[in-house]
């Protein structure tokens, strides 16, 4: 039962994932007031790899100096 709803859960977030990043672009200035797209809806995500990957360590760090810090607390 507890599986079906994280497959449940994780279909709704593919569906919302889905239906937000078909909105968005990725472009470059490539001079004066003209811009080039890089990347359409899913294509940003390898794009922009390098950003996530340190968005996920950083936050990794701040939660372990939080939960160490919380540890001594208490």
């Amino acid at each position: 039962m507890c599986m079906a709803i994280y497959a449940a859960l994780m279909a709704l977030l593919l569906i919302y994932s889905d239906y937000m990043l078909e909105q968005y672009a990725l472009s470059a200035s490539s001079g004066e007031n003209e811009w080039m797209v890089v990347a359409l809806g899913w294509e940003i995500i390898p794009t922009i790899w390098p950003v996530i990957l340190l968005m996920v360590v950083a936050s990794s760090a701040v939660t372990f100096f939080v939960v160490r810090r919380l540890g001594r607390k208490s």
